[in-house]
């Protein structure tokens, strides 16, 4: 009986961390309703995984703002960028 209790809090698991996938970057970008950035949330405090995700996405965005605000954006830098946002996408699929 506890292997199929743990099997189905894995199952819900699972699908919230989906969910908070899908709705992340909003999140993140200050988008997202009251009602859902409670649960988001209380997800992230939770869930290693989709924390880690949540940093990830953080310190990709500040590395971004920082190289454009300073305006230091050379050509080589071009291609560790296009890397970055390439990076961040595949973290949202």
């Amino acid at each position: 009986m506890k292997t199929l209790d743990r099997m189905k809090d894995w199952a819900v698991e699972m699908r919230t961390c989906r969910e908070v996938g899908r709705i992340l970057q909003t999140y993140l970008d200050g988008e997202l309703d009251p009602g859902r950035v409670v649960k988001v949330t209380a997800h992230l405090e939770h869930c290693r995984r989709c924390g880690m995700e949540a940093d990830t996405y953080e310190r990709i965005k500040e590395s971004l703002a920082r190289v454009a605000q300073q305006g230091l954006i050379r050509p080589e830098d071009q291609l560790s960028i296009e890397r970055l946002r390439r990076f961040a996408d595949n973290l949202r699929a």
